[in-house]
């Protein structure tokens, strides 16, 4: 038989209390931990990020860049058959330094006969002056034989009258008088002839006719045209594709021989983004990197713009009026030149480079939380 026992409402159980001689119990480091990487770990990338931000925006980089060299094209002014080529392909050239020469005989031809069209231009000046000359001689008889036969008219002329002369001998002075007139009229007019031809001054230098200058300004082109057949360089640089001239080839006139790449004006051709060369302008610092020399960076400056994107000088401009559009971000070519050249790092024409420019141009550090106002309020 069980036995029940009534406990006291009162009566309660208590436990022992903690022991003043055992220690607390100590929690985790990594719950320690915790607390601090869930605040500080955001706050270390939103740091590191925004330094980075500020500290890389006022640069705008392209690898759209590649360097360029002032090229001039190599022809001649004649046409002709080349028989000297007097230079090597890519070898250094000064300026007035042959380069190739085209056969002369031809031009030195023409020379000769425009020497003897000036030497007859002249005579015929002379000729014409002595001509004058005599014209005036024979004007004067002409007026003196005029005078003896008006004086004999009018003696006949009396004497006519008088029947002392004959109606016949009176007729035949009259007729004299009469042809000694016309011939003063004839001889005047050939005067006047041969002063026009005398271009109005009868006492004109040989070399201040106006014949005289056209023979002499053609004999002057020929001699400029025989000088066109020695073919020197126009400025100091560096010839290439002399091969491609040899002798015995006939060149014509206006027509490229070779080209003639310049070795003191280099210049970087960057095409930028649009939406990079917003802050961009003329005389801002940039840094080039050129791939055929990657270790070593170049110091530079922007000299130029263009007016107008890269697409909007194209041979065939593109057509955006069109119903199938899609819009492509399009490059602005930019100039930078080398602050200083290096002579022992030769740049070449058409080969990449890398080009950095310092806009200078930093962002307000409320711009980013601006942008996202106005994005979430689209």
């Amino acid at each position: 038989m069980t036995k029940q026992f009534d406990i006291p409402a009162t009566q309660t159980f208590e436990h022992p209390g903690p022991n003043p001689s055992d220690s607390p119990i100590k929690k985790p480091f990594k719950e320690k931990l915790r607390p601090v990487l869930m605040v500080g770990l955001p706050l270390l990338f939103a740091a590191v990020g925004y330094a980075h931000y500020v500290a890389g925006e006022p640069f705008v980089s392209t690898d759209n860049a590649y360097a360029r060299v002032a090229k001039a094209s190599i022809n001649a002014r004649i046409s002709g058959q080349v028989v000297e080529i007097a230079v090597e392909d890519n070898q250094p050239v000064h300026k007035g330094q042959i380069l190739f020469r085209i056969d002369p005989k031809p031009l030195q031809i023409a020379v000769d006969r425009a020497q003897a069209q000036l030497s007859v231009a002249r005579l015929r000046i002379d000729g014409l002056k002595a001509s004058y000359r005599q014209q005036q001689a024979e004007l004067q008889s002409a007026k003196e034989s005029a005078d003896f036969d008006q004086r004999e008219f009018a003696r006949k002329k009396a004497l006519v009258a008088t029947e002392f002369v004959s109606r016949a001998i009176y007729e035949r002075a009259d007729t004299d008088l009469k042809v000694a007139r016309q011939r003063i009229a004839s001889v005047e007019q050939q005067i006047a002839s041969t002063v026009v031809a005398l271009n109005g001054n009868p006492n004109i230098e040989a070399d201040s006719h106006p014949t005289v200058r056209e023979a002499k300004a053609q004999l002057d082109e020929a001699q400029l045209y025989l000088s066109y057949a020695t073919v020197y360089a126009p400025d100091d640089g560096i010839v290439a594709k002399v091969d491609d001239l040899q002798v015995g080839n006939y060149v014509n006139n206006g027509a490229p021989a070779f080209a003639l790449l310049s070795d003191r004006e280099i210049w970087v051709e960057a095409n930028f983004r649009e939406t990079d060369v917003t802050h961009m302008r003329p005389g801002q610092e940039a840094t080039i990197r050129i791939d055929t020399y990657p270790d070593r960076v170049f110091k530079a400056h922007v000299t130029s713009m263009s007016p107008g994107a890269g697409s909007d000088f194209a041979l065939l401009p593109p057509e955006n009026a069109t119903g199938n559009w899609v819009k492509v971000v399009q490059r602005v070519p930019v100039r930078l030149e080398l602050d200083e050249a290096d002579p022992a790092l030769p740049l070449f024409s058409g080969t990449s480079a890398t080009v950095k420019v310092d806009t200078g141009y930093r962002t307000p550090w409320w711009h980013p939380l601006k942008a996202l106002l106005t994005a979430g309020n689209l």
